[in-house]
């Protein structure tokens, strides 16, 4: 069975905090891609941008659906696929025992997760890769068409 795959990339700009955005490109099972942006707010953080851009971009695949989710986000990665059980155990609280910051956003990228099968790959931002470039690109079209 073929899989998504989802390239996303989160962008805040000229200052973070400030104003940000998402970005990504999606390829369904039979190759067709489809490229997708918003703009969340004036006063965001990149970690808020790149949370977003995983939620939105899940939330264009089907329920059940088998994903490959590419990001340069290690803060989104390594959430989902290493800190986030643990946050559940200790009811939303990191290691310290402080809350964890973005709650909301982790709470509603769990649910996307969850409802599909996904597999995390990261990618080195900035590098040439074509899709993480053009996601990248993306994003920042969403804060310059806001």
């Amino acid at each position: 069975m073929s899989s998504w795959k989802i390239w996303c990339d989160g962008a805040c700009a000229p200052t973070n905090p400030g104003p940000c955005a998402w970005g990504s490109v999606i390829q369904s099972p039979d190759g067709t891609r489809t490229e997708h942006f918003g703009f969340i707010h004036a006063k965001g953080t990149n970690n808020i941008a790149e949370l977003t851009a995983a939620i939105e971009s899940l939330r264009k695949t089907p329920e059940g659906a088998l994903v490959v989710l590419c990001s340069d986000s290690q803060y989104t990665l390594r959430g989902l696929g290493e800190w986030m059980p643990a946050w559940i155990k200790k009811d939303w609280r990191t290691s310290s025992g402080s809350p964890v910051l973005n709650k909301e956003l982790w709470q509603a990228l769990h649910k996307e997760y969850h409802a599909r099968k996904v597999a995390l790959e990261w990618v080195r931002g900035h590098n040439g890769h074509p899709e993480n470039e053009l996601a990248d690109r993306l994003a920042n079209r969403g804060l310059s068409e806001k």
